[in-house]
């Protein structure tokens, strides 16, 4: 095999590679874990503290999205929902949707969890659309520790509420 042919199986179906990489014991556990964050910071020229703080976001938006479900799953299991049932109605909701269930079932737009679950909502948009200038909080970007700190207690007394 020659070079011509390795290129055209690294440049051609991704499959073939993985198959060709398996009969010939090439390990691809080598492969760059951050091989997707890698790409974007060369394409769009991000910095570190940027991506950074999309990874923030995205764990604080992941722990208020699950903590969304738990608050409209748990309540109905307690009255004798089936779980299963539950979870996967649930499951099929987007995250405003499941903002806009709690805030019909449970309590009101002017619930601080709300807010807050509506100001994350806007982050998450916010970095699909590339506007990182965007992710503050509290009167400080979200790349200051400030601001993680901020916005983390207010997440915390929020959810001392409910």
């Amino acid at each position: 095999m020659n070079e011509e042919d390795l290129k055209k199986i690294v440049d051609g179906d991704p499959d073939t590679l993985i198959k060709f990489g398996a009969k010939n014991n090439i390990d691809f556990s080598g492969l760059d874990k951050d091989i997707a964050r890698i790409m974007v910071k060369k394409r769009y020229s991000l910095t570190d503290s940027e991506l950074d703080t999309v990874d923030f976001v995205f764990w604080i938006s992941y722990f208020i999205e699950r903590t969304a479900e738990e608050l409209i799953i748990e309540p109905q299991v307690l009255v004798g929902a089936p779980r299963k049932t539950m979870e996967s109605v649930v499951n099929k909701l987007h995250f405003g949707e499941k903002i806009k269930v709690i805030e019909e079932l449970y309590i009101s737009t002017k619930d601080t969890f709300i807010k807050f679950m509506r100001k994350v909502q806007d982050m998450r948009n916010d970095i699909a659309h590339g506007r990182f200038n965007n992710l503050k909080y509290g009167g400080y970007d979200l790349s200051d520790n400030r601001g993680k700190i901020k916005l983390v207690a207010e997440l915390r007394d929020s959810l001392l509420k409910k």
